[in-house]
């Protein structure tokens, strides 16, 4: 060996050997920082198929004679869709504590499943991990005929997050409002919620620091919390830990006619420019609540997206809304009946929802401003009696979407695909189901929005729970998107 380093062409090599080992080293221990700046994902995008699911389903509270029921989906994903890899592992539909066991279940893609029909019901989740994981959804369903859950309270099942906006929410004499907070997770759950009102953002410290306790509930009521506002927005905020919000309506004429109950599906997040979709057609009251929640008065223009084309209704071509304020609009008399939706345009950001009633005011439903679909909506229908009409707008330029409603055992009932005017609302009728069906709609060109509504009979027979709801359609995960595209080889080595 010592004769061997003697040779200096043999000393020169292994210098030249260990220079690289030690560059080499270098790169592995001392990796360049991921560009996670929204330029560098927007110039190299990485998608990450979804691989677990984790969903909440709310329930009403006890009160008269009721059924509740959970249906979900794993749904049929458009062809070359790629999914996780392994065996299709069950989803579980239980009850939240960990040690619950499953009262329904999803086995098979496209098939759907179901909880059993209670009529005590406590809420549920649908979780597991696998290949039935992306794209999966569910709707939770409960009809009474009488007492103060009188009627179909129906929503899809929530995704937990950090960031919730509800609109048109209420703590006056006449509603029971009931913000309710599930943790899906193993650790507590901390949330703030700020409450805005028709004289401007309001103080409220208990609705502040409430604590979620893990696989647990927490409710709080707004006419405790907020006695006497009408017409209010909450922003809910998760400070630790994800929760799934949702907000459960119980209204009344007086202090003792149940006048229908709802959840109030989530608003979009604040902008310039929001849409809400799927305005019931028929009789009855549209309410229109749009809130400001920012420091400047806003000047927002509405424009209504009806079967014929868009036009401004008069007299609200131009409203002004308060700073942290929620303005109200009666737009029944100038809907005239027909499926539409709404655009608000504003200087500053908000955020909306329509309430829709019945001709009789004894059942109502309320949506949200929806973001446009950018991929596509998947939605599970319960057994309904009436037709239920998917309402499709183009707020903007001509759009296109194609659809396909499937039966329980994943069978198509019907498919289409169709152009919507720029400005209009097409609607689609879908013939009543006596069993849950699945929707899934897919934006093909332009900005679409949409959503599912269902009205009841315009004779009803006596014995009908009147049945009024609006499920809003909005992109399924199906993919996570991920930020940064250079690895962190250094986790080699730890």
């Amino acid at each position: 060996m010592i004769r061997l380093l003697a040779d200096p062409r043999i000393r020169i090599g292994a210098v030249v050997a260990a220079m690289v080992v030690l560059a080499g080293l270098g790169v592995v221990t001392n990796p360049k920082k991921p560009d996670t700046k929204p330029a560098a994902a927007a110039t190299e995008p990485t998608r990450t198929v979804v691989n677990r699911t984790a969903l909440s389903c709310p329930v009403l509270a006890a009160g008269g004679k009721l059924t509740s029921v959970v249906n979900a989906v794993a749904p049929n994903l458009p062809a070359d869709t790629p999914t996780a890899t392994g065996a299709a592992q069950p989803l579980s539909i239980a009850p939240l504590p960990a040690t619950s066991n499953p009262v329904g279940s999803l086995l098979k893609r496209g098939t759907i499943g179901s909880s059993a029909v209670v009529v005590k019901p406590e809420p549920l989740s649908i979780q597991g991990t696998g290949p039935l994981a992306a794209g999966t959804v569910g709707t939770s369903t409960t009809t009474a005929q009488d007492g103060v859950n009188a009627g179909m309270a129906s929503t899809p099942c929530q995704q937990p997050g950090s960031d919730f906006w509800f609109v048109g929410a209420s703590g006056a004499v006449e509603r029971r409002d009931v913000l309710v907070l599930t943790n899906l997770d193993s650790i507590n759950a901390e949330v703030n919620v700020t409450v805005y009102a028709r004289n401007g953002q309001q103080d409220l410290p208990a609705a502040r620091g409430i604590v979620v306790p893990a696989r647990g509930t927490a409710e709080l009521f707004l006419k405790q919390v907020a006695p006497n506002l009408r017409d209010i927005a909450l922003h809910v905020e998760s400070t630790g830990g994800r929760v799934a919000a949702a907000v459960r309506s119980n209204a009344s004429k007086g202090n003792s006619v149940p006048a229908g109950v709802d959840w109030l599906n989530a608003s979009a997040a604040p902008a310039t420019k929001v849409f809400v979709p799927a305005v019931a057609p028929g009789a009855g009251l549209r309410i229109l609540s749009v809130a400001n929640p920012s420091d400047l008065q806003a000047t927002a223009s509405l424009t209504v997206n009806g079967p014929n084309g868009p036009f401004k209704p008069a007299g609200l071509e131009t409203v002004q809304i308060a700073a942290g304020s929620v303005k109200t609009f009666m737009l029944d008399p100038v809907l005239h009946g027909d499926p539409s939706a709404i655009t608000v345009t504003s200087d500053q950001p908000v955020t909306a929802s329509m309430r829709v009633t019945d001709e009789s005011q004894s059942e109502f439903a309320s949506i949200g401003s929806a973001e446009a679909l950018a991929g596509p909506a998947y939605l599970v229908l319960p057994a309904h009696k009436q037709p239920a009409v998917l309402q499709v707008t183009a707020p903007g330029k001509t759009g296109s979407v194609k659809f396909e409603l499937r039966d329980v055992l994943g069978r198509i009932l019907s498919t289409r695909a169709l152009d919507v005017v720029a400005g209009a609302t097409t609607p689609i009728s879908f013939a009543a189901q006596p069993r849950p069906t699945y929707l899934m709609v897919q934006q093909t060109r332009g900005t679409v929005v949409a959503g599912v509504t269902l009205m009841p009979a315009a004779k009803p027979d006596k014995d009908d729970v009147p049945q009024v709801a609006v499920w809003p359609l909005s992109t399924s995960l199906v993919f996570r998107a991920q930020l940064g595209a250079q690895p962190d080889v250094s986790a080699a080595l730890r």
